[in-house]
């Protein structure tokens, strides 16, 4: 999802703005930047800023501000923790919005859609996870990974259209066939996150700062 004043209210807009910013500054602030230090860490990070780019980039849709892409923000999260991937996911939607290919006045309301909050339904997930179930590899993969980031796309559209809807942008009924398209992506992000998170934690478990080798593989 892209919002833009030209079809959503410049209230609504400011109002995003007034929540992102105060959500960007704990971000700056918390962001663990020694682990930056490493050089290989930060071509990580980097790395995983123009793969959100390149992602949010190729998005399909005929209605404005109803775009679907893929967010992979799962992924990100469990690599790099909550501040970082926050901004990750800013500094891919800055890319986008110095491109043209996004609006700067939508900048800060588009990334707590699509970056802030999959970022934190992640996190909660992975901490709801890490108590209550065994910690074991695939509980990891299958709940964390997979799971979690089926839900965090559930949550970016259904958010995200409850905002287009509230703010009478649209009305019910000219959704069409968003639900269904809703349902039909929750299986590819699901699939990429769980796929990555599993190829990551197989062979470069050093990128992934939520997975510790002594408690989800060790004596399982």
């Amino acid at each position: 999802m892209n919002f833009s004043p030209t079809f959503f209210p410049e209230m609504g807009l400011w109002l995003g703005t007034l929540l992102y910013l105060p959500i960007l500054l704990w971000a700056i602030w918390q962001a663990p930047w020694a682990r930056l230090r490493d050089a290989c860490d930060a071509h990580v990070w980097l790395g995983s800023c123009v793969v959100l780019w390149l992602a949010w980039r190729l998005s399909a849709g005929i209605t404005p501000g109803m775009e679907f892409h893929l967010l992979l923000m799962t992924t990100v999260t469990l690599m790099f923790g909550l501040p970082f991937a926050i901004l990750s996911a800013s500094v891919a939607q800055l890319t986008l919005v110095l491109e043209g290919a996004a609006s700067l006045y939508g900048y800060p309301l588009t990334v707590l859609i699509n970056g802030v909050v999959p970022a934190l339904i992640t996190y909660v997930i992975y901490w709801l996870a890490y108590w209550w179930f065994p910690r074991h590899f695939f509980i990891y993969i299958y709940i964390t990974a997979f799971v979690g980031a089926a839900i965090a796309m559930l949550m970016n559209r259904l958010l995200g259209l409850s905002l287009l809807l509230i703010s009478d942008t649209y009305q019910l009924s000219q959704l069409g066939e968003q639900p269904l398209f809703i349902i039909v992506m929750l299986f590819p992000e699901a699939f990429i996150n769980g796929l990555l998170m599993t190829i990551f934690v197989v062979y470069r478990p050093q990128w992934v700062s939520s997975f510790n080798d002594e408690q989800y593989l060790r004596n399982k």
